[in-house]
């Protein structure tokens, strides 16, 4: 069976669920998920009757959409409302309404492997739906799982849907994904987590998607097929193969609003990465980013700004062009420094060189001569 052919029929058996529930979410539904930026249930687990009502609405909704057409492969453009209107038996007695009333065998439901079953790449049909935009077919892909783990299926690059689901900034199936257990820190090739894809894009919604915990309500309106997963915190703190947190990608890349979410969470700002020790504020002043700078020093109140690096050297003792009024900031909070003043710090002088290397090499070939 082909790709098209398969999400047809995908689309057919979605929309004559016979349960009624939520086997879809409507733009209205999504809204309730637009407002996490106040808390729209995600924290609190507190959700209004008529949000309830808009998750759990029924099938109909999205039954009587017009003309909804989805791009799949190929380029064939399948459109629900045109392709039923016309379908019409050869036969022209079956035609005529008047005619005695043919039962019909019910078309077979497509068995759930063929969803999770794996290409030459690895992709699931989970992974080619997210990476094509077809909500509804994510949708229906992830309620037709009889067990949670097929969620973290992952490819031969070691990227599960969830990766795939923020890379391509889907923050809406991304939740979908963490409410019906997915695991939200798998590592891919380059030991990244999806929160260090979040981190490095500066994707904020599928940030918070990822780490705001799970309610009942979200559960119920997702209507799975398998009883109610424990919520797997986010590992934070984890490092990918660079030797990086989620924290150190955010710093590097100057996303201070995924930064201020991660350290909301509970990520530790303080955490050295594994090649050279640096800290946020280390990859901060590198990048001579004074705003991450002050947000740091004045919004993270567990900074620790005198952490040294492994090779024992503070902030100020790495040679970056650190502005005056943010050296002076540093050295009053305790920050060892080779200079006394501003004036010191952007002055140049051969006697602060730890060793003279000038004749080095002058001096071994005379004692080699000798």
């Amino acid at each position: 069976m082909s790709r098209v052919d398969l999400y047809r029929q995908i689309l057919r058996q979605y929309f004559r669920d016979a349960s009624g529930k939520a086997a879809g979410m409507t733009e209205d539904k999504f809204a309730l998920y637009e407002s996490s930026r106040t808390d729209s249930g995600f924290i609190s687990g507190e959700i209004s009757e008529e949000q309830s009502q808009l998750l759990s609405g029924d099938i109909e909704e999205s039954v009587n959409k017009e003309d909804m057409q989805l791009q799949l492969d190929g380029g064939v453009v399948l459109s629900l409302s045109e392709n039923f209107s016309s379908l019409s038996l050869k036969n022209p007695d079956l035609n005529n309404l008047n005619s005695t009333i043919i039962e019909t065998k019910p078309e077979p439901k497509v068995p759930w492997e063929l969803y999770y079953e794996q290409d030459e790449d690895g992709d699931t049909l989970l992974h080619s739906a997210i990476v094509q935009g077809f909500l509804e077919v994510v949708l229906a892909i992830i309620r037709a799982a009889p067990r949670p783990h097929l969620l973290d299926t992952p490819n031969d690059d070691a990227q599960s849907p969830l990766h795939y689901a923020v890379a391509t900034k889907q923050w809406k199936i991304v939740r979908w994904l963490i409410v019906a257990g997915a695991k939200p820190s798998p590592r891919n090739r380059q030991g990244d987590s999806p929160l260090h894809i979040c981190a490095r894009t500066g994707d904020v919604q599928s940030c918070k998607a990822i780490t705001d915990p799970v309610t009942q309500n979200e559960r119920d309106a997702l209507v799975l097929n398998y009883p109610a997963q424990p919520y797997q915190p986010c590992q934070l703190d984890q490092w990918n193969y660079d030797g990086q947190t989620c924290i150190h990608v955010a710093a590097v890349y100057g996303h201070i609003d995924v930064l201020r979410h991660l350290v909301w969470n509970g990520a530790d700002v303080n955490a050295r990465e594994g090649t050279k020790g640096f800290t946020a504020l280390h990859y901060a002043l590198e990048r001579v980013d004074e705003q991450m700078v002050h947000f740091l020093l004045y919004e993270c109140k567990k900074l620790n700004p005198n952490i040294l690096t492994y090779g024992q050297r503070s902030v100020l003792q790495l040679g970056f062009p650190v502005p005056s009024a943010v050296a002076e900031a540093l050295r009053s909070r305790g920050v060892e420094s080779p200079f006394t003043s501003d004036s010191e710090y952007e002055e140049d002088s051969e006697d602060e060189l730890p060793y003279d290397n000038t004749n080095i090499y002058k001096s071994s070939i005379i004692q080699a001569n000798a």
